[in-house]
């Protein structure tokens, strides 16, 4: 174990606001498994910013109103139907006539958010409270707004003052509870959840929201039945019907999803062509769909979105004077993935790699401090470590800045619970997105991603908004000081026959699709006696595959179902496998690299998209391209093949542990030095006074090198 590097106090006054919100106590680190004047015209004027969804927008006829009362409510009629050309054909003349009128303004904001004017939404609906503080919905639309810029003390006070006006406040509610749910509080989130439904059971938000809190703790069915309750009450709720499709994604039912994702289709496709954002979230894009055009258009609405609402922050870094000769660059590295995640186990040996003459690391942390050896190991090895967690975003962005970082490295992209509202702001003078999220982010406020010429072909480069860095092989890094298990396992431990052949896959249930799962079927039937060994994920996904293996007449019992071990044992266990399987939309990442690394050869299927192409670079990076396949039909010949053919298959498995120690997939310390040439090349561009430009890096040394020893802990 590396020697303690130095830890960020959380009260750190680096991290300090107009706002001062603080970095978060150790407690809030951990994460727990005058009343309305018009209450007509008020009660459909509700957001919620925090989880996209529709702006639900509503005025009423006053009895008795004024000519200038109907013309906003037919405003807000042209709003709730999209018209926005027509309403703000109506809106703008009246907020010029009566710029003090509170139904203009409130309704005038609005319109401006749907345009995505955000500054100017924000202050037209702060006047609007200031105009009329009695009104709940306006309360809770500032609130939200607020929380749109990452100031979420301030929008929560907002929330809770939106709820003592009026408690059936649905909104206020279920955005309150989003600001619980940020913070690890999952009671408190629930509890909001629950009062929202309980003060209006037809309000399908309330049901929405605790669907997800739901999904995110475990509670896979539970999260099912809310969400079809959400979509009962509002059929053409896009959010909630995303959240749909991903559930019976992970929990394999694909009984009526091609159906629901054509739906989501069908209403995410407007906003698409609006440029805006549709409520499909990007991960769910590049899981269920191999279109990169499509994965960029839903990925790039959601970035400009959040870059207008960071816009109205005001905040402005000077990075001018940062230019020039340095001796070292200070490298900032972003993720919610320090801990015990897929996302550490990648790039545990990083940092202690870099070359502290020219490089210093900063780890910045967003996610929840588990204790695991990875966060310990990853914190101690830079030469500084900073938790963000509960910071505002703001304060978060300001750190960066005062450390000093020349290249903000973001790791984990559109994940749950993301910050790219941080570097949003632009804290760095240059910013880049890699390794989390398999595909562009769609942001203008990164300007590179680390890729290779693999996962994003020349032919492909107008699928990303970021230029590309060509990492001159695999664009994932590997540890090769990731420990294997001495302990010998026998496949009677985990009920495995003896003498058949053992096919394993052991990625995200979420990814394991129809058609795949048809060819795995066809070759569990062509193999006799074979089986097919799985992650178990949770028992409805168990259930759901042993009966769709049925149907296509694999005896249920052929499908073995294993949990998760310690990384060292479940490498260790890897090993009793024959061949490891591919998913098709979404490839195995972390898990293929886990299979190699174990000794188990891949059958690998590289597609359309970066996040099918992720086992074909792995693979190439070995030096083992006669196991991908770039089509169906060719994967399952090469699986067949491999299965049938067990001198192949022992020749295969001998030249994998040959080159595992020699070829660069696995080589941390050739990646680190090819890394830091990336950086340094980006750097010098920036220096120049230069755009960004696509980079390609080369890499001098043979393919196979000497074999490489791991690193030595730093003193």
């Amino acid at each position: 174990m590396p020697a303690p590097g130095r830890l960020a106090k959380p009260a750190a006054a680096k991290a300090a606001t107009a706002t001062k919100p603080g970095i978060g106590t150790t407690e809030q680190r951990k994460r727990p498994t005058a009343a309305q004047r018009n209450p007509a015209v008020a009660a459909q004027l509700g957001l919620e910013l925090i989880a996209p969804t529709p702006l639900a927008v509503v005025t009423a006829a006053a009895s008795g109103d004024s000519e200038h009362a109907k013309r906003v409510k037919t405003a807000v009629d042209e709003l709730q139907a999209g018209n926005l050309e027509a309403a703000g054909a109506i809106l703008d003349p009246l907020l010029a006539a009566q710029p003090e009128d509170f139904d203009t303004l409130h309704a005038g904001a609005v319109l401006r958010l749907r345009l995505g004017r955000f500054a100017e939404a924000l202050a037209l609906m702060q006047r609007a409270v200031r105009k009329n503080p009695g009104d709940a919905q306006a309360q809770q639309n500032l609130g939200a707004m607020l929380a749109r810029q990452g100031r979420l003390e301030e929008a929560a006070a907002y929330f809770t003052r939106a709820i003592a006006i009026d408690p059936r406040n649905v909104s206020a509610q279920t955005n309150l509870g989003l600001i619980y749910q940020s913070r690890g509080q999952i009671e408190a989130a629930a509890g909001c959840y629950r009062k929202a439904i309980a003060a209006d059971p037809n309000a399908a938000e309330g049901h929405s929201r605790l669907a997800s809190l739901l999904k995110d703790a475990g509670d896979l069915p539970g999260a099912i039945a809310a969400t079809r309750r959400a979509l009962e009450l509002r059929p053409n709720y896009t959010e909630a019907l995303a959240n749909l499709v991903h559930c019976l994604q992970h929990v394999c039912d694909w009984r009526e999803l091609a159906a629901l994702e054509a739906r989501l289709d069908k209403l995410t496709a407007p906003a698409l062509a609006r440029g805006t954002k549709s409520g499909e979230p990007p991960l769910l894009s590049v899981v269920r769909s191999a279109d990169p055009i499509r994965n960029l258009r839903i990925a790039r609405a959601v970035s400009n979105d959040l870059l207008a609402s960071m816009a109205s922050l005001n905040m402005h870094f000077p990075h001018d004077r940062r230019r020039g000769p340095r001796k070292k660059l200070t490298i900032g590295y972003m993720s919610d993935h320090f801990r015990n995640h897929p996302g550490a186990h990648l790039v545990r040996s990083l940092f202690q790699h870099h070359d502290r003459q020219r490089f210093r690391v900063i780890g910045y942390s967003y996610g929840v401090d588990d204790g695991s050896e990875y966060r310990q190991h990853i914190a101690a090895s830079c030469d500084l470590f900073v938790d963000l967690r509960g910071t505002g975003t703001a304060a978060g962005a300001r750190r960066i800045y005062e450390d000093g970082v020349d290249i903000l490295i973001e790791l984990s992209g559109y994940v749950a619970g993301h910050r790219l509202d941080i570097p949003a702001l632009r804290p760095a003078p240059l910013q880049v997105s890699w390794l989390g999220f398999p595909g562009s982010t769609g942001a203008s406020f990164f300007d590179y991603a680390i890729v290779d010429r693999i996962v994003l072909p020349q032919a492909a480069v107008q699928t990303f908004t970021e230029r590309p860095i060509w990492m001159p092989h695999c664009y994932q890094i590997n540890d090769s000081n990731q420990p294997i298990s001495a302990k010998t396992f026998r496949r009677a431990d985990f009920r495995l026959p003896e003498s058949a052949f053992v096919f394993c896959c052991f990625n995200n249930t979420y990814k394991i699709e129809p058609l795949m799962f048809d060819l795995w079927m066809r070759v569990l039937k062509a193999v006799p006696g074979s089986v097919l060994w799985l992650l178990r994920s949770n028992p409805q996904a168990e259930e759901n595959l042993k009966r769709e293996a049925v149907a296509r007449g694999v005896a249920a019992e052929r499908l073995v179902f294993d949990g998760k071990l310690p990384k060292d044992q479940h490498l260790a266990r890897l090993a009793l496998a024959d061949l490891a399987l591919d998913t098709y939309i979404c490839n195995g990442h972390t898990t293929s690299s886990d299979a190699l690394w174990a000794g188990v050869p891949l059958a690998g299927f590289s597609g359309t998209h970066f996040a099918n192409r992720v086992s074909a670079s792995l693979l190439t990076s070995l030096g083992l391209p006669e196991l991908i396949a770039t089509s169906l039909e060719r994967y399952e010949a090469l699986v067949l093949e491999l299965a049938r053919n067990p001198a192949r298959l022992r020749g295969i498995r001998r030249k994998l542990a040959e080159r595992r120690m020699r070829w660069p997939l696995f080589d941390t310390a050739r990646f680190v030095r090819n890394l830091e040439a990336a950086l340094v090349a980006i750097w010098n561009i920036y220096q120049s006074g230069k755009p960004p430009s696509p980079i390609l890096i080369a890499d001098s040394d043979p393919m196979e090198a000497g074999p490489f020893a791991p690193l030595p802990p730093r003193s």
